[in-house]
């Protein structure tokens, strides 16, 4: 009979997962010893440190650690599984997803919704985090399934296409190259450029100058992506995004606007992922539906 518990397996994935035992703790609302208890059975069991624990970093797996954490995800995945099955409902359980920040508030905010109307049982947890850094977290457990760009070239993922869409220029709505359809790359190489400064973004942006022989001023970088969309809509700068969100007001109310370029860029994939190896779980594969459902509503529009 094994030794190892259900509770020690989630207690150890929520620690992994909140970077922290006192995050765990929160989560699971259970107290702190309660989490270090079970990191401590569990490590005692199989007779390996599954990770470095100080005030100062708080929680940081060893490579047996990360390799405990995805077998634990997946024994936790199947007995969730198991339970549904003996109750004859529906999806539930939480769902993690490492999600690229502008597809935050863009597409997550919408299957947030659509999952509570749907799938009331499923919770979502939502990190946000860069493209690479995603992949390393579906690869090593901490979360169950990533939203980010062009996943499907990863190896060792499994991922679907939400909507295509491409890079794009935003700009005020009374900047002088607003008033063009399509706006030449070379026209915008001396404006000051406000970079998303978030992996593959910034990546992205920099290749696309370079491919041409250009360098683009920068004035600035940032990760975030509203303040980026007030920055521009005040006519300080412009920007590079992939995301095109529908809504063309920033976050103050000013107006922006969304065009083409030229040369025109390859285009580019929402996708969800998750491990290839790994069956999801019934809710990962409901979220997964739901995006799927979405992405008319989700998809851009086109130029302003």
């Amino acid at each position: 009979m094994p030794n190892i518990t259900l509770r020690q397996l989630a207690y150890f994935r929520a620690a992994a997962r909140a970077g922290s035992i006192s995050g765990a703790a929160e989560s699971e609302h259970v107290s702190r010893s309660s989490i270090a208890a079970a990191i401590d059975d569990l490590e005692r069991v199989l007779g390996l440190p599954l990770c470095v624990r100080t005030k100062a970093t708080g929680l940081e797996l060893t490579p047996a650690g990360e390799d405990v954490l995805a077998r634990a995800s997946d024994i936790l995945t199947r007995a969730a599984e198991l339970e549904r099955l003996g109750k004859g409902a529906g999806p539930s359980g939480t769902v993690t997803v490492g999600c690229f920040p502008s597809l935050a508030p863009t597409v997550m905010a919408t299957a947030w919704a659509a999952m509570a109307r749907r799938h009331p049982d499923v919770a979502l947890h939502v990190v946000s985090a860069g493209r690479d850094e995603i992949v390393d977290m579906i690869l090593n457990g901490q979360v169950d399934c990533g939203l980010a760009y062009n996943l499907q070239t990863y190896p060792g993922l499994a991922a679907t296409t939400i909507y295509d869409t491409e890079m794009h220029v935003i700009l005020s709505a009374d900047h002088p190259l607003a008033a063009q359809r399509i706006v030449e790359a070379e026209d915008l190489v001396d404006q000051p450029l406000i970079l998303m400064d978030v992996s593959p973004s910034v990546e992205d942006t920099m290749a696309y100058f370079d491919a041409h022989g250009m360098t683009p001023r920068i004035l600035t970088r940032t990760s975030n992506f509203e303040f980026i969309r007030s920055l521009v809509a005040r006519g300080i700068g412009y920007s590079l995004f992939i995301q095109r969100p529908r809504n063309r007001m920033s976050y103050e109310g000013r107006p922006l606007v969304a065009r083409s370029l030229s040369p025109r860029p390859h285009r580019e994939s929402a996708t969800l992922a998750w491990r290839a190896d790994r069956e999801p779980s019934a809710a990962t594969l409901a979220l997964r539906d739901v995006l799927r459902d979405a992405a008319g509503e989700l998809a851009p529009l086109g130029d302003d």
